[in-house]
């Protein structure tokens, strides 16, 4: 392809680059990784109320889900074991990974942990000059954290390096200031306050389906049956249902296998996993010690499947309408109604859907981010000067010319003078646009 017909197949924009770094922990399958879910949605939701975006995607390896029309994906391997992942950084590979050919306006970053180190390469060896902020997946929080070393303190020095980190809810961001003040000042703590913002994990609207009012006796628990999620005692709850019923069946699609003939560990694709849910009666949200966004109980709700929940803060953040439970009594006695009385069943169902839509839209926290990713943009520095006159002459000269060649024909600087603010300069400039591709291309258009 010649560049002519190149550049008359671009859409220009005033371009805004966004390399954006990973937390992989579930290796086994990229696809079910929770990262990979939230920053597919991200991407996705932000394309539909914006144009100007692209994005700088590293990965352990290329995925097909993350192949957007403004992404490049840039494949960085990483240790399988979180501990070790978390401690790892390959500075030589990422080095040469975001070299001087491209622009980055803003990193984002889900690997607190490793976010000094990108922030210390991309300052030391590149002509970058970005703002970072970041969503953080997992806290090793010590009531959690089932390995000897924990990378807290790490984590938090990470956090200490962006302008914003999302997080789950409210409640996680309590437990993390809380043990984060066990170490750290008073100034340090306030510090963390301000960049902890909670984003909650909703749910796209058209995903919302009507409920299956002629559902099974089937209660499933579609969590991690691990302890952080209180597992083992949610075993304990269904032996006492057992002791009084057993014209029920449970089922635990994350379960490797079971030896009760009552509980099915049944996995689908996920298009077939929301049909199943569609068939429960009720699900289970049990104690978490973490205090995360509970995703699995999104997806049951979603799909018309109300759930009884532990009573604890996390919880009520996600659906206060709720029928909540601290003993193990209650939640049986619960289960109990829910399994006779279909008709409270289904207007629990309605119940929920219908906080889920008044409140949890994925479109509207992501409406926020975008409005967050503008304000990180405006407040970058912007240098009008006789060089940043020179650019403009020359990109209108030129018609289109990538950073590549503005920099080997026309600059030559070294690595310590940082481009950035130039570049906001020529983008706020009326007539510079860039492109939505990987390569940075400088095109004047008359207007």
């Amino acid at each position: 392809m010649t560049l002519t017909k190149f550049l008359t197949e671009q859409k220009f924009e005033k371009t805004i680059r966004i390399l954006v770094y990973p937390n992989i922990t579930f290796s086994k399958d990229l696809t079910k990784d929770s990262y990979i879910q939230v920053i597919t949605n991200m991407i996705a939701e932000l394309n539909k109320i914006r144009s100007d975006l692209f994005f700088y995607l590293v990965l352990p390896e290329f995925l097909e889900i993350l192949n957007f029309h403004n992404t490049k994906q840039f494949i960085m391997k990483f240790p399988t074991y979180p501990p070790t992942m978390r401690s790892h950084f390959d500075v030589e590979h990422f080095r040469k990974m975001i070299n001087h050919d491209l622009d980055i306006d803003l990193v984002f970053s889900h690997l607190p942990e490793h976010t000094h180190a990108v922030k210390n390469t991309i300052s030391n060896v590149t002509h970058h000059s970005p703002s970072y902020f970041g969503y953080c997946h997992w806290f090793d929080l010590k009531e959690v954290v089932a390995w000897s070393q924990s990378s807290f303190n790490q984590n938090i020095l990470g956090l200490l390096e962006m302008e914003r980190c999302y997080l789950n809810t409210q409640s996680q961001k309590n437990l993390v200031l809380n043990q984060a003040s066990e170490t750290f000042n008073k100034g340090t703590v306030v510090k963390l306050n301000d960049i902890l913002v909670p984003h909650h994990l909703g749910v796209k609207e058209s995903d919302i389906v009507e409920p299956n009012k002629n559902t099974d006796k089937l209660i499933v628990f579609n969590h991690r049956p691990d302890t952080y999620k209180d597992f083992g005692n949610f075993i304990r709850v269904l032996e006492s249902l057992r002791e009084v019923r057993q014209d029920f069946t449970v089922w635990i699609p994350l379960l490797e296998k079971s030896d009760k003939s009552w509980i099915t560990t049944e996995k689908f694709n996920k298009q077939r996993y929301y049909k199943k849910l569609q068939q429960c009666r009720v699900g289970f949200s049990p104690k978490q010690v973490y205090g995360g966004w509970s995703v699995s109980t999104t997806d049951g709700i979603m799909n018309g499947c109300p759930y009884i929940m532990y009573d604890a803060d996390y919880y009520q953040e996600l659906n206060p309408t709720a029928d909540f439970f601290k003993e193990n009594s209650t939640a049986v006695n619960l289960l109990n109604k829910y399994l006779d009385d279909p008709d409270y069943r289904n207007k629990m169902s309605v119940k929920s859907q219908s906080y889920l839509r008044e409140n949890l839209i994925y479109n509207d926290e992501i409406k926020k981010t975008s409005n967050y990713i503008d304000e990180l943009i405006s407040k970058q520095n912007c240098i009008q000067s006789d060089v940043t006159t020179k650019l403009i002459n020359i990109i209108k000269l030129k018609g289109q010319i990538t950073k590549k060649e503005l920099f080997n024909s026309y600059l030559g600087w070294g690595r310590g003078i940082k481009f950035g603010p130039y570049r906001r300069a020529l983008l706020n400039h009326k007539n510079i646009y860039d492109t939505i591709d990987s390569t940075p291309y400088y095109c004047w258009i008359d207007t």
